[in-house]
């Protein structure tokens, strides 16, 4: 039995569970459109030339060139054994090498989760703990339902800045920022949270994590734009300021109006601004950002994203469950009501399977415009809840459940 409790004894059986999913016969999805032909050019000796591929097209691969490092490393030996073109084997061992990814993120944030508790989870609640992270409905959907490999890489990384932050590197937090960015480009949103946590430590430490963050992620990005500085700018820069108002949107319900061409290009200022007002309400509150209300607004700070983009995808949500879960695990007290523990990382992931139902091709306007709308009401109500909840002063430390002896590892 304690062998059971352990998690990595169930490290093998979970990568071995996304590689058969790969198996199934999925259609193309974004692993297949995007990251697949930028690896190819990788594979083919131009590695500095991967957003050739789709460099001018409507939807080119839109995210940094970090997650494509270790694709390209797989392609590179599927090659040796002329099997690059495989598939499904090539869609299952991405999955396989990506969900290694996810172990690495959901061991980060059982630790953050132990930081913001005050003292470890052992047994079955750390098993638990592990689980509901690493097979939560929002990762599945977003790495085999859409094949956003970048997602966990982002995560792992942007969860490692942050321990690093709570030990006081934040030369090192600010590299592992900019290659989360260089992951997943939204990511820059984060900056917001993440530069206010650090000014717990004075000004100097926000100007560290400030200053690594710029020179890495120029360093990162500066030979691809050398070599191919049109593809890269278009690809990671201005290529979204041309996309029209689309699908799980409440921007949807512009269709046709003077407003649309306006969010069309300019969704990035609500979302700005949502961004500023959550976190300047959790930081303002008695205590400041501390290291729950961090992944508090770290979660709000990403749902802006999902709740005011011109349009929004279900896998959106990926971020805003783990950041919430991390939260909500956190900080949860034996003496509360067991809903406060489960009811954000429910609701979340509940927002991006009813998202799906909005994702659809060839449904009419009226549709569109009526999943957009509820979709808003959800996750902003949703938002509000969790932003007064977290604004609660939190005077002692969390309650640990209590483990028998026999389940202790």
């Amino acid at each position: 039995m304690a062998t059971l409790l352990r998690p990595r004894t169930w490290i093998v059986p979970y990568v071995a569970l996304w590689f058969a999913v790969g198996l199934l016969p999925i259609q193309p999805t974004d692993m297949d459109i995007f990251f697949w032909p930028s690896a190819q050019q990788a594979v083919d000796g131009h590695p500095l030339l991967v957003y050739v591929p789709r460099g001018h097209s409507d939807y080119p691969n839109a995210n940094g060139p970090v997650s494509l490092i270790p694709l390209s490393a797989l392609g590179a030996v599927l090659n040796l054994f002329h099997a690059f073109d495989a598939q499904p084997w090539r869609r299952a061992l991405a999955l396989a090498l990506f969900s290694v990814f996810i172990l690495l993120m959901s061991r980060e944030a059982m630790r953050a989760i132990e930081r913001i508790r005050g003292e470890p989870l052992t047994g079955l609640p750390r098993l638990l703990g592990y689980a509901a992270i690493s097979l939560a409905p929002p990762l599945w959907q977003s790495v085999a339902g859409y094949g956003h490999i970048e997602q966990p890489v982002e995560l792992w990384l942007l969860l490692v800045a942050v321990r690093w932050l709570d030990e006081g590197h934040e030369l090192n937090a600010g590299v592992a920022f900019a290659l989360a960015v260089l992951s997943r480009s939204s990511s820059i949103l984060l900056a917001v949270p993440m530069g206010i946590y650090a000014m717990r430590r004075g000004t100097g430490a926000a100007l560290r994590l400030g200053l690594a963050t710029a020179v890495a992620g120029v360093a990162g990005l500066a030979p691809f734009l050398l070599a191919d500085p049109g593809d890269v700018i278009h690809s990671l820069f201005t290529y979204r300021r041309d996309l029209v108002v689309g699908a799980g949107s409440i921007w949807s319900l512009a269709h046709g109006t003077s407003l649309e061409p306006v969010v069309q290009h300019w969704d990035i200022i609500p979302i700005a601004a949502a961004v500023l007002a959550f976190n300047a309400w959790l930081a303002t509150r008695p205590g400041g950002l501390t290291q729950g209300r961090l992944f508090a607004a770290m979660s709000l700070t990403s749902a802006s994203f999902a709740l005011l983009a011109k349009t929004v995808w279900p896998y959106y949500f990926a971020e805003v469950f783990v950041f919430g879960a991390i939260w909500s695990f956190g900080r949860w007290k034996t003496t509360e009501n067991p809903v406060r523990l489960a009811l954000y990382p429910l609701a979340i992931a509940t927002f991006g399977l009813v998202g799906e139902l909005g994702s659809e091709d060839g449904l009419p306007a009226s549709a569109v415009s009526f999943e957009g709308g509820a979709m808003f009401v959800m996750v902003i109500l949703t938002a509000l809840w969790v932003a007064w909840l977290a604004a609660e002063p939190r005077t002692r430390q969390a309650g640990m459940v209590a483990v028998p002896a026999s389940f202790q590892r």
